[in-house]
């Protein structure tokens, strides 16, 4: 996986004159579906585009996501953009999209300082971020509810 910026200024450089466009190296990418090539234009929620394999798989990264974050260390202080980007083995602003991702999908927390960005697993995935005031009837969350109301 890497940036589309940087692919752009990869492909600059080696040319050395006859530079392309940041538009026609869109145009091309978006082109690629039709011609089954074995890579793919990927935007992720936060606007940023990268190229990537057709055989990524999210749920993979997810996985491995959730094993960092699952380590004892991880558990109390939490994960960085760095530190899943030394485990991914990609660079920091796309792990900080995967992270973002993540907790998009429910997998993971965020808390945000002045230190930047950390992430937690997600101990209460039976909340719908949706509805923040109504508790699914099984789970973690609603037993520590039904504790604390009796």
């Amino acid at each position: 996986m890497i940036n589309l910026i940087d692919i752009y200024c990869l492909f600059n450089r080696a040319r050395g004159t006859e530079l392309i466009s940041p538009e026609d190296l869109l145009q091309a990418c978006t082109l690629w579906e039709k011609f089954d090539a074995p890579v793919m234009l990927r935007k992720f929620d936060s606007g940023v585009m990268v190229i990537q394999n057709k055989s990524h798989s999210d749920e993979e990264v997810f996985t491995r996501i959730k094993t960092l974050v699952t380590k004892p260390d991880a558990l109390q202080a939490g994960i960085t953009a760095s530190d899943a980007a030394m485990t991914l083995g990609i660079a920091p602003a796309m792990a900080k999209e995967h992270l973002l991702t993540a907790e998009s999908r429910g997998i993971l927390c965020r808390d945000i300082s002045p230190d930047g960005f950390r992430f937690y697993i997600n101990l209460f995935p039976e909340i719908d971020s949706d509805d923040m005031h109504m508790v699914k009837d099984h789970g973690i969350y609603s037993l520590w509810v039904r504790v604390v109301s009796a």
